[in-house]
């Protein structure tokens, strides 16, 4: 009798184990491998390096915080070289903002997203995925159409997660069935 009093106890507990295992699983941890992704670490831009006029802008120009990086003039550019694995897939997250029509280069290892401003905007949110090919992956925004200001800030490079559907399932598919088959044997 006692020994069927544990097995009701355990069930529960087993299901609760299953049910995390199985989020855990499906929604792995994400961790930004941008240092000072929001510019606001002083001195101005610390992890950050700039070319000649880009840098760090304050007032008005932020997404969030005090200050957002600026990227002013044709080829100008600010750029950080980020920790990576060499075929993991990486997904680059920031906001921009353009004072005008302008183009916003960002490059990610050999990866080159454009994005094309038709008119002065507010911040948007702009995403892409890239396969790093080195443990070292050097991130760069640069404005590439004139003497246009783009403002940067909260960028983010993370490990992309795809969906894997049929692990996920499968695994968790395996889970049910063991506990299907304990529930059977321990008569519960």
């Amino acid at each position: 009798m006692l020994l069927f009093q544990g097995m009701r106890t355990l069930r529960p507990i087993l299901l609760a184990l299953t049910a995390v295992a199985a989020v855990s699983l499906a929604y792995p941890a994400k961790a930004n491998l941008i240092t000072n992704p929001g510019f606001e670490d002083l001195p101005e831009g610390t992890g950050w390096s700039f070319t000649s006029n880009a840098g760090v802008a304050g007032g008005s120009a932020p997404h969030s915080g005090v200050r957002a990086g600026d990227v002013f003039r044709n080829h100008d550019s600010i750029s950080q070289s980020v920790a990576t694995t060499s075929g993991t897939t990486y997904t680059i997250d920031f906001f921009a903002k353009c004072g005008d029509s302008g183009n916003l280069a960002v490059t990610f290892g050999g990866t080159v997203f454009n994005h094309l401003f038709s008119q002065s905007s507010g911040y948007i949110e702009l995403t892409f995925n890239a396969t790093a090919a080195s443990a070292n992956t050097n991130l760069s925004f640069s404005e590439t159409s004139g003497n246009i200001d783009i403002f940067i800030d909260d960028v983010s490079v993370e490990v992309a997660t795809v969906p894997d559907g049929g692990t996920t399932v499968s695994l968790l598919g395996c889970a049910l069935l063991g506990l299907a088959a304990l529930r059977r044997r321990l008569g519960c």
